[in-house]
């Protein structure tokens, strides 16, 4: 693929990425301009996912027919109308239904997205361009969401989603210029695979290896989610101050970076079934060792710096596993795979309160190693993909 393709594809993930996770940097503007309780503004981020994990694998089957680049542009716009109702937005209930628009709408564009990429690489480059592309996921964290919030300190939270508006219109003229057609894509999609291979046709090779992966991804997430999603209280716990945990979410974004290549490019090399086995055992080791070294500094950022890489390496690992065991188009698995992530940060979310509430905060990380341990198990017992 071209250079500015691949930036073309970045892009438009990161702007996805972004407006996941902005509301939890200007939460408090949006609470005290609508009149509603933080925790009620928290909520935009399970909404967020869960409507991004029902309506991916709806929307991919309802429009799998249709030729991906014009598919991506409508889209992509109804996107834009999504988040132009938040920045106007008079009251909550109206701002809920723009949060709804645009998550449905970027289910459908990171699948697009990331199938495409599939389809247009080489096979023994996919996981490594898989990487790549899903950092602007990892990006948008280290980068879009500071300046969101920056944005709205500065002259309002509305024009965090204005600016998020403008970068989607950005977007939306690479993948005007950029996107190949329904023939180039035909044309240039790799001949390694299969010579059936298109942007329509898709046949599922071995289901139960399929089943597998999602789990794995679901376990992961869930087993992250029920730490990170309270690593604010748990640092408290350790003596440290909020400057700290700015500290440490700026080290979790720039090893979510490094992750998401290195996963890609390692998933190459080692198989995806051998980088799984590997990150999980390492992301195992670092949930053990967060408490003990939960009250020092440069062992816990340490920690906190090889764990992050080692969960955000574990999604491309399982794309690029995923795609050896499909025909032609990925994007319905693919869509399977984004809501088992999206359940799995839910899920963990849910766990990770109780855990809370009726034991400790140190106790999360000891439940994330148990979950951890079945996606390992399910892991080890992935088969070898033999080639025809």
């Amino acid at each position: 693929m071209s250079v500015m393709r691949i930036v073309t594809f970045i892009v438009s993930i990161f702007i996805v990425g972004m407006v996941e996770m902005m509301v939890a940097g200007i939460m408090n503007l949006m609470s005290a301009d609508l009149n509603v309780s933080e925790a009620i503004v928290g909520q935009l981020v399970t909404l967020y996912a869960i409507t991004f994990a029902i309506s991916g694998p709806i929307l991919v089957k309802l429009t799998n027919r249709f030729a991906p680049k014009p598919l991506l542009l409508i889209t992509l716009l109804a996107f834009i109308v999504g988040n132009l109702i938040i920045a106007i937005a008079p009251n909550f209930t109206i701002l809920v239904i723009g949060r709804i628009l645009s998550s449905a709408a970027a289910a459908l564009i990171v699948v697009k997205i990331l199938a495409l990429t599939a389809l247009l690489t080489a096979p023994q480059n996919r996981g490594k361009m898989i990487g790549v592309v899903y950092s602007g996921f990892s990006g948008a964290n280290v980068f879009g969401v500071p300046l969101g919030t920056m944005i709205g300190d500065l002259v309002g939270w509305r024009y965090t989603f204005v600016f998020i508006v403008v970068v989607s219109v950005l977007a939306g003229i690479l993948m005007f210029i950029y996107l190949p057609s329904v023939e180039d894509t035909n044309k240039q999609s790799h001949v390694g695979s299969t010579p059936r291979q298109s942007t329509t046709y898709s046949k599922i090779l071995r289901p139960a290896e399929i089943v597998k992966f999602l789990s794995i991804t679901f376990l992961i997430l869930v087993a992250n989610s029920i730490t990170f999603i309270f690593i604010n209280p748990l640092m408290l716990a350790g003596g440290h101050d909020l400057s700290f945990i700015s500290i440490v979410l700026l080290i979790n974004g720039v090893a979510g970076v490094i992750g998401t290549s290195m996963g890609g490019f390692l998933s190459d090399k080692l198989t995806s079934k051998r980088w799984l086995i590997i990150s999980i055992i390492i992301f195992i080791a670092t949930m053990l060792s967060l408490n003990p070294v939960l009250s020092t500094v440069a062992m816990l950022l340490i920690t906190v710096f090889i764990w992050n890489i080692m969960q955000w390496s574990t999604n491309p690992a399982v794309q690029s596993g995923i795609i050896e065991h499909v025909e032609g188009d990925t994007s319905q698995v693919m869509s399977w795979n984004m809501s088992s992530l999206n359940a799995g940060i839910g899920v963990g979310g849910i766990i990770g309160g109780l855990i809370v509430s009726n034991i400790n905060v140190h106790a999360t990380a000891y439940f994330s190693v148990g979950i951890a341990v079945i996606a390992l198990i399910i892991a080890i017992s992935l088969k070898k993909v033999v080639s025809t």
